[in-house]
């Protein structure tokens, strides 16, 4: 299939998952406590570990139940008949696959990659659940790819994060499956990010040409309110400062990864910074490289650690106003964009508007590269 348009991030969240998805196929030991829903006075609910999460078919990661005014962009997704529907029975538009590959035609996409259930293993303490959880969405969403389109539906992975070797198993459990890559959660990690166990994973993921994308799900070192009532009367400020922040998080996963060294033992091994946005890297990049040079050099790289993610890393932004002078820092085949659908502050069904307005000064070759190209090229697409 010929690619003109590829968003390379877009989502499943839990809250649009099947609402039986994990119990159906869970072990009496894990009934109750493996994501289930549960009907409540206002719908369904998504209920992990004995807390409720909120609502299934909610609004975004954060199982939101649709309220008028909270996001601009949800209010002009609802006005053009995106509903969010509580109610046991209610049709998902996220994982009903003629809704999706309908809102992939109206947004003018001839394809997207898909990161799915984001923080499924924050919220799942206990291991062995969380492994067979991800195993269980992994075989839900190759088979819902078929159904959807498979020239056009590429869903991501969830790779375990808490045992290195489950998580190179997955791998390469997942792309004999024909996923083309996969997500690992770099919060609630078994070890971290920088430990040389983490080898069995990149050493899979190198072998299966599996990319392994970092996604941003928060930053996390924000002072919060002191209790309800300061919520309350600072809800708007809190949160503005929270998704302002968002996106910073994955700071931490570039300079861990680098410093590790994975990409100097493994040059076939690729990462996505994902969501994360583009313009703040020149600063790290700058920043990482002068401190090896300073005190770690007994690391023994071959080259600047920035260099390596010229040649093996990758960055999702959905729109920067500030791209133009940064791409040459960064690189024009390690940029790529995502419409981020179907998040609160999604780009759907306007991807093309915005594009035209935020890519006008590159030529259409680095255009073509960022919106299609590279992402293609990653994962194997073409």
């Amino acid at each position: 299939m010929a690619y003109e348009l590829i968003s390379g991030d877009n989502h499943i969240d839990l809250t649009y998952c099947p609402p039986t998805l994990w119990t159906d196929a869970a072990p009496a030991k894990w009934k109750q406590t493996a994501p289930r829903t549960e009907e409540r006075d206002d719908g369904l609910h998504w209920i992990i570990e004995g807390q409720d999460k909120g609502m299934w078919n909610g609004v975004g990661p954060g199982f939101l139940k649709y309220t008028k005014g909270a996001f601009a962009r949800i209010d002009e997704m609802r006005e053009i008949g995106f509903e969010w529907n509580n109610n046991p029975g209610a049709i998902s538009r996220p994982t009903t696959p003629e809704l999706r590959i309908a809102d992939l035609d109206r947004d003018g996409l001839d394809a997207e990659i898909i990161y799915g259930c984001l923080m499924i293993n924050e919220m799942l303490a206990d291991h062995d659940m969380r492994y067979w959880a991800d195993r269980v969405y992994n075989d839900w969403v190759a088979d819902f790819a078929r159904q959807a389109d498979p020239n056009r539906v590429f869903p991501l992975a969830i790779v375990p994060n808490h045992d290195p070797e489950d998580a190179a198993a997955e791998v390469r459990r997942c792309a004999a499956m024909g996923l083309k890559g996969g997500d690992l959660a770099f919060k609630q990690m078994g070890l971290p990010l920088w430990h040389r166990d983490w080898d069995a994973l990149w050493k899979a993921a190198a072998e299966c040409k599996f990319p392994i994308s970092f996604h941003s799900t928060g930053f996390k070192a924000l002072r919060a309110p002191d209790g309800p009532e300061m919520e309350k009367e600072y809800f708007t400020q809190y949160r503005l400062v929270r998704s302002a922040l968002f996106q910073l998080d994955t700071m931490e996963v570039l300079v861990s990864l680098l410093a590790s060294g994975a990409c100097e033992r493994y040059p076939d091994f690729n990462f996505v910074l994902g969501e994360s946005g583009v313009t703040w890297l020149p600063y790290v990049f700058d920043r990482l490289d002068t401190e090896y040079y300073d005190r770690a050099t007994s690391l023994g790289f071959a080259m600047a650690p920035s260099d390596y993610f010229r040649r093996q890393g990758f960055v999702t932004y959905q729109q920067d106003k500030f791209l133009e002078p940064i791409v040459p820092l960064i690189g024009e085949d390690n940029i790529i964009w995502g419409a981020d659908y179907p998040h609160p502050d999604c780009l759907w069904p306007d991807s093309k508007r915005i594009l035209a307005e935020n890519l006008a000064a590159f030529s259409p070759a680095v255009q073509r590269k960022i919106t299609c190209d590279n992402v293609a090229k990653l994962y194997g697409l073409n």
